[in-house]
């Protein structure tokens, strides 16, 4: 029998297996260089990156020399004034900002057109070496997205900070690793203050302080007042509303200068007001220009809930904060906004976003402007900066139903920043949509028409004897005018019961009897969607109404502007439509940062709503202001008086503290009376050079009437007067709460050094719009 040889077995197989562990260990090594490989490519685009970030911090290093000359020169601006007692801690915030932004401007504009940065500059902070573009060592080009024909950038000017926008840096190192990094560079405003302790108001830099408002009486030919003005609206009497604060009847004008602030924590009226009476209504709508006028100068901040223009003429050439609407209404109502401005700062600021709840804004916490009156004009032309954080409303709530039909009306959210009262009519439902034969999308209307008859309305929304049943409203149906269903407006997981408000119109003669309109009612972003397709669909038909209502509506287009809605300008004959922007900025951060500077404003004439006492917000100024127990120690009777006496270079000065109301005359101004307190309402029958604080309202009842604000070396030398010689006597600074703060005020920082060492400058430096490839 012959045996198999398998001698050479053992040694194949030892070979088959060194050349399995041998493909496993290459297989192996491969795997680890290309890890290797991998890792070492991350890291080379991770060097390039944080190298690409590193030129960018050598241009940032660069802007802080140039923040620090701007606040240099703010600070510097600052103390040269400093002793100037007209400019109160809120005046010398403003002229710091101003300052600075005007000489960070300088230092980056390009020319003088102030338009776009000079690329050169911020190419010299870069290390010379980067930018020699040789082959095998690491280079960086920094360059513009959006530059011009010269290579630079577009700069604006905010109210808070001067942005750069794209910039490109581009950073290839040694081995052709390249990284792009693209950004817009904010440079921000410095938090400053001047004043040692935060919680006493400039109160003596205020020439009226009326806690109830400001009145001029009718028929007065011109009131100029120079100082700050603080009006406030609580338990107001006579004015047709609770909310209204200044009141500028028919005729009459008041012309704000010298002033920091004018601050109204309820209405502005300028004209004879819709409430007042009937008769006044009427002869506004009937065309009649009522020659009353405002005109505010341009270093005022002026603070307000609403502005309203009735027929009257307005000017304002400063910073305007609105925490409602500006609201055109009458016959030749004007508005003009920055025109007198030198300085090109004017702005107009409507801060009202609707509240907190945005699925349910709040009318009127939404900030627009608009024309509901005939022959307006508009002129915005010369702001730098226009916002409104909110829309308009049509106002439809005022509507009473006092039929039994429906419900009680509420008012109708448009898409508008800037509206007509012809734009309404873009808001009716379309009529095709109105009580159709079923849901689908070719259903038909019963009455195609929009508004219904209360006897139509009643057709399409019960069950009629042949059981028919009408869709009431029908979301399916396209529009003929703009090609589009209602549905695809509506907002997700909203139906359409909640984007429709019907408004019932009873008859005058019968109230069993009225008409019922249909309106979309819809969040902001869809409202100004639908708005601008009727628009698209027939401009012609809103430009017939812009024409009957508006004689103009201009806009600086160089200007810094960004609303919550669509906004338009018109020429007199053609209409546009813009669409509103945002432009990177935060509205609803701002909105409530302006409410609660208002809020601070209203409560102690304050800027800081961080430096108010506890429950300060939730009583009026008089109350804050005012040492109510120690002014009842001095006059304790209603009708009591006293009169403090003091002398200053040679000449006497009064002050007077009363308990009800009071009336300066002649005989008060021979006397010098610089200072007044009164539980009631002040009446001017006379000039006035000082400050008056009333519980109720100041009553401006001469012709031709000068009000000025008094010396503040004064005002110290009455505070100090003592009520009688005794040991323990209260001094007329005891009246005021903190009175004693009122005696001087102490720069925050002796030195400008002092103030530097305190700010770091690259705080005051941020990215926005950040990406990299």
């Amino acid at each position: 029998m012959k045996r198999n040889d398998n001698r050479g077995a053992s040694f194949v197989m030892v070979v088959v297996a060194m050349a399995i562990v041998a493909v496993l260990a290459v297989t192996v090594l491969w795997i680890a260089l290309m890890n290797l490989q991998m890792k070492v490519t991350d890291e080379k685009n991770t060097d390039n990156f944080y190298s690409a970030e590193g030129v960018l911090d050598q241009i940032c290093t660069g802007l802080q020399g140039d923040i620090s000359k701007a606040y240099s020169a703010g600070y510097t601006k600052v103390m040269e004034n400093y002793s100037d007692s007209s400019i109160n801690e809120a005046g010398r915030q403003s002229n710091f900002a101003q300052e600075y932004l005007k000489s960070l401007k300088t230092s980056l504009e390009y020319d003088s057109t102030g338009m776009t940065f000079n690329m050169g500059k911020l190419i010299q902070y870069v290390d010379p070496k980067l930018l020699e573009n040789k082959d095998n060592q690491p280079r960086a080009i920094i360059k513009s997205t959006n530059a011009d024909v010269n290579g630079n950038g577009q700069l604006k000017v905010y109210q808070n900070r001067v942005v750069l926008n794209g910039l490109r840096v581009e950073y290839t190192d040694e081995k052709g690793f390249k990284s792009i990094i693209e950004t817009d560079i904010s440079l921000g405003v410095p938090s400053m203050s001047f004043t040692a302790s935060g919680g006493v108001p400039e109160l003596f830099t205020y020439s009226l302080v009326g806690n109830e408002g400001l009145k001029i009486t009718s028929g007065l030919t011109k009131v100029n007042l120079s100082g700050n003005l603080y009006a406030g609206c609580e338990n107001a009497a006579d004015t047709g509303t609770s909310t209204t604060s200044v009141v500028i009847p028919n005729n009459a004008t008041l012309d704000v200068k010298d002033t920091s602030y004018m601050i109204a924590e309820g209405d502005i009226e300028v004209g004879d007001f819709a409430g007042k009476d009937t008769a006044t209504i009427k002869n506004n709508m009937a065309g009649v220009h009522n020659n009353s006028k405002l005109s505010v100068d341009a270093q005022c901040q002026l603070w307000t809930s609403n502005i309203n223009v009735n027929g009257a003429t307005v000017n304002l050439d400063g910073m305007t904060y609105v925490a409602d609407d500006m609201t055109l209404k009458g016959t030749g109502s004007k508005v003009t906004l920055g025109k007198n401005n030198k300085s090109n700062n004017a702005k107009y600021v409507g801060f009202g976003n609707g509240g907190d709840d945005k699925e349910n804004p709040v009318a009127g916490d939404s900030s627009a402007i608009i024309i509901n009156g005939r022959e307006a004009s508009l002129d915005m032309s010369n702001i730098r900066e226009l916002m409104l954080a909110g829309t308009a409303y049509i106002n439809t709530q005022a509507i009473v139903n006092s039929s039994g039909v429906g419900t009680q009306n509420s008012n109708v959210a448009m898409g508008e920043s800037i509206s007509v009262k012809g734009d309404q009519i873009a808001y009716l439902v379309p009529p095709e949509c109105i009580g159709t034969s079923g849901e689908g999308a070719d259903a038909k209307s019963l009455y195609n028409k929009n508004p219904l008859s209360y006897k139509e309305y009643k057709d399409i929304t019960a069950t009629g004897q042949d059981q028919t049943k009408y869709t009431e409203i029908n979301t399916n149906v396209v529009s003929t005018k703009t090609g589009k269903a209602l549905s695809e407006y509506l907002p997700d997981g909203r139906t359409i019961d909640k984007c429709i408000k019907k408004v019932f119109v009873p008859s005058a003669d019968n109230n069993d009897d009225g008409l019922v309109y249909y309106y979309v009612n819809l969040p902001t972003n869809k409202a100004a969607e639908y708005y601008r397709d009727y628009f698209g669909a027939d401009s012609d038909k809103l430009n017939r109404y812009t024409k009957f209502y508006t004689d103009s509506i201009k806009v600086n287009e160089a200007a810094s502007i960004y609303t919550a809605g669509n906004y338009s300008i018109y020429d007199g004959s053609n209409l546009s439509l813009l669409k509103g922007i945002a432009d990177g900025v935060d509205m609803d951060a701002q909105s409530d940062a302006f409410q609660r500077t208002y809020t601070a404003l209203n409560s102690k004439l304050l800027t800081n709503y961080a430096d108010l006492p506890t429950n300060a917000a939730s009583v009026s100024l008089f109350t804050n202001i005012v040492n109510n127990t120690n002014l009842l120690k001095i006059v304790p009777n209603s009708g009591n008086k006293h009169i403090f006496e003091t002398e200053y270079q040679g000449k006497k000065y009064q002050a007077i503290v009363k308990n009800g109301n009071y009336t300066y005359d002649a005989n008060d101004k021979s006397h010098n009376v610089d200072i007044i307190v009164a539980t009631g309402n002040v009446t001017l029958d006379a000039d006035f050079t000082g400050t008056i604080i009333a519980k109720g309202r100041i009553i401006v009842n001469k012709e031709q009437c000068e009000i000025d604000n008094g010396t503040q070396e004064v005002f110290k030398a009455l505070l100090l007067e003592k009520v009688s010689d005794a040991d323990d006597a209260l001094h007329l600074y005891d009246v005021f709460m903190d009175g004693a703060n009122y005696l001087g005020n102490v720069s925050a920082f002796s030195n400008k050094k002092e103030a530097d060492t305190k700010i770091d400058y690259a705080t005051l430096i941020t990215y926005q719009n950040w990406t990299k490839e």
